[in-house]
Parts: structure tokens; sequence; C-alpha cells
């Protein structure tokens, strides 16, 4: 039996490997509908350290899938493939699919450098760092520790990297269509190497409100479509405040924080013209919940509109959710979760268990595939998407050594 400590001098002998890795990968600007050739380099760095490494095309007919998401579609799946990546099993233990992404949002705005990484006390800052390619690095060094060490599982072991992530999940919608199945699923996404059973939902909408356009004079003719979308939002916003209320205490890893769904209006646009009354006025936002399911959240938004604010708004509002993300949530007594726990817990991390205040890619394996799934990973969720986006190098190690020892525990494995 190897040593724990063995795992953990292993998995330090390839830092300096796993920083030009993680530098290297950072460089690729895979903004969201661009991210081929940093697929195409991914795919030749994960061939030699296991026995199956495939790039799998996404076909254009997934925008008919009835989960897909479609926030900004545009750009051709063609040359963008996801990758999958097995390390074989004997077929006598549990299988375990790990789910991470290469896409990134852009730069934020006086970010100098998001695509020319650079190392600061021990920390590699860059957009991507930490969500996600930080995690590709930690599955990188997972395989290579594991390769080197000679620990082959008793189960598969399943990576499924993707595409197009940021704008709704749909990479990894189209790896579930492929039908890999397994005992769990880790979602990699940043965690700050926090176990997190718990995962929120999101919808995202598009929200339209119709007015009466008119001269600023004609107050008694003229409706403002900006007007009725101030209501509209009143109401959304009032809807999210007696939610959180009444759903808070319905997961004890959620009630630890103030506000984990939180409900954000980014985008509002409405008028030509400083005395026209409005005609049309259009906002669009994020609503995150917890334990309620996204059919009855969607639902509720737009009964309410039309029935709690001005009678107007009844036959003059008009909505739609293009990013529909259910909550999921694994029993913290479930064997995975405790399972990785105790493997977290003997590599010197935190077995302290989390909620997600986000929404992530694990739901889908949960609630389209059946595959329980719990999140983790290096990296803290309060600097992804900044413009100090960074990731800590030893968590990204940390993280590795937690992994394989959770694989060892939940799997098995042959040590040769």
């Amino acid at each position: 039996m190897i040593e724990l400590n063995t795992i953990k001098q292993t998995a330090q002998g390839f830092r300096d490997d796993m920083t030009a890795f993680l530098d290297r990968l950072i460089r690729f600007e895979s903004l969201s509908g661009h991210e081929g050739p940093a697929m195409e380099w991914v795919y030749n760095e994960f061939m030699d350290i296991a026995d199956v490494c495939e790039k799998v095309p996404i076909p254009e007919s997934i925008v008919d899938d009835p989960e897909f998401c479609d926030t900004y579609r545009g750009e051709a799946y063609e040359g963008r493939p996801n990758i999958r990546v097995v390390l074989k099993g004997d077929g006598s233990g549990k299988s375990v699919l790990f789910n991470t992404h290469v896409d990134v949002v852009p730069g934020t705005d006086r970010q100098e450098r998001p695509f020319d990484p650079f190392v600061r006390d021990g920390a590699m800052y860059g957009r991507g760092s930490c969500d996600a390619k930080g995690q590709v690095a930690v599955l990188w060094t997972m395989l290579k520790t594991m390769k080197k060490l000679g620990i082959r599982p008793k189960g598969d072991i399943i990576l499924h990297i993707v595409v197009d992530e940021e704008t709704g999940g749909n990479g990894t919608l189209a790896m579930i269509r492929e039908g890999d199945s397994a005992d769990c699923c880790v979602n990699l996404e940043p965690c700050s190497n926090h176990i997190c059973p718990s995962i929120r939902g999101s919808v995202w909408y598009t929200a339209t409100c119709y007015g009466r356009a008119g001269h600023a004079g004609s107050a008694e003719v003229t409706v403002s479509a900006l007007d009725m979308a101030v209501e509209a939002m009143r109401i959304i916003k009032e809807y999210h405040d007696e939610l959180l209320k009444n759903t808070i205490d319905d997961d004890p890893l959620f009630s630890v924080f103030k506000n984990p769904m939180p409900v954000c209006i980014g985008e509002l646009h409405a008028g030509n013209w400083p005395t026209i009354a409005p005609e049309k006025a259009e906002f669009k936002g994020m609503f995150g919940f917890l334990t309620t399911p996204r059919e009855e959240v969607m639902h509720e938004i737009e009964h309410r509109v039309r029935t709690r604010g001005p009678e107007w708004l009844k036959d003059n509002f008009d909505i739609v959710f293009p990013y529909r993300h259910d909550a999921a949530r694994l029993d913290p007594s479930h064997p995975i979760v405790t399972t990785m726990a105790g493997a977290f817990r003997d590599c010197g991390l935190s077995d302290e268990l989390k909620g997600v205040t986000t929404s992530m890619d694990g739901w889908m394996y949960s609630r389209l595939s059946g595959i329980p799934t719990v999140a983790t990973g290096c990296g803290s969720l309060s600097d992804a998407h900044t413009i100090n986006e960074h990731v800590v190098l030893d968590e990204v190690i940390d993280c590795a050594v937690g992994l394989v020892e959770f694989i060892r525990r939940f799997s098995g494995n042959d040590e040769s």
C-alpha cells in the first residue's frame, strides 16, 4: 500500500511542470465559442497519461435539445470539441467521473494581462486561473501522480473536459447525451478545496415590457414601457426576498450565507429619445434559488409580474428563460461525501461541507443522468471573473492529492 506521504511528495514533484502547464493553458484566449486551439493542446497533453483520450465533436443539432441554453448562440461547434479522458479500471470497483471546463469569460475592465499569466507570492494570476483552468491542472496532476506511482483504479476514471460552460453548460449537455455513466460525478470549480454537496440553481431571463409611446406632454395617453419594467423588476426582487426567507433553512449548508441565492439585473434597454415615453423596454437578469424546482421559479416570476403589478402588465409583458440550471443536492451522509471528507481530512484539507452559491454543470449529471454529484476544486469563487483572478499553486497540488486519495478509497485500486 502506497503511503499518503508518498502521494503528496510525488504530486509536489510535478509542481514546476504543473505551473508550466497552467501558464500555457491560460495563454489560450479560450473565450466561449473560441476554445478550439486550447482543446487541441489539452488533448495532446492528456494523451500520454491515460488509456483513452479522445475528441468528442458536438453536433450542431445540440441547439434543438430541450435543455440547450440559448444565451449567446452564434458560434458553430465545429472545431471546438469536448475532450474525454479515461483511466480504465478492471470493472470490480466504482467509477468516478470528473467534469470541468476550458472556456473563460472576457478579461475584466482594467485587467491589464488577462491572458499573459504571471506568478506572484505563490499564486498564478490570469483569466481562467481558477475558473476553471486551474481545475484542468488539478486533473492533469492527479493523473500524472497516479501514473508515476502505478495507482490503477478498480473502476473507470472518466474526465469530461468541456467547452461552452460559461454560456450555459452546453458542452456538458453534449457529453451527457453521449451516455457516459458512473457511480459518482465530481464537478471541479473554484470551491476553495471545500466539499460541496449542495449546488444552488439559477435561471437567466430576458423580460420585455411594452408601452404606448407618445410625447412626454401627453402623459394621460402614454404608457412608459420603462416605468412598467421598473415595476416588473420590483416584483421580481420582491419574490426573491420572499423565496429566500422561505427556503434559507431548507439546507443548513446554505443557511450560513446571508444571501446564497442572489438576484441580478445586468442589462436594461429602453427608448431612443428623452421626451418620448418608450414603446418597449427589455431587461436581462439572473435569479438564483436553493431548493425550489426551476419550473416553479420560472412560473412564479412570470405569474407574479402579470398579476401583482399594474393592470397594463397583464397583457404587455413577455419573458423567456434561455438558461435553466436546476439546483442539486447530495445528502451529506452519502458515502461519496463521507468518503471524500475522510480522504481530504487525512490529506490535511478541510472536511467542512459547504453549499455552492453559484450554479454549476454538476446539476446535469445529477438530474439528467442520475449520477450522484459533489463539487470541489481549488481557488476561490470570490476571485473568479475578477480583475485579480488567481489560484494558489499549492492549492492545485493539494486538490490533486485529495482526489487521488478519494479515488483510492471510493473506487479501490491495484498498486503496482
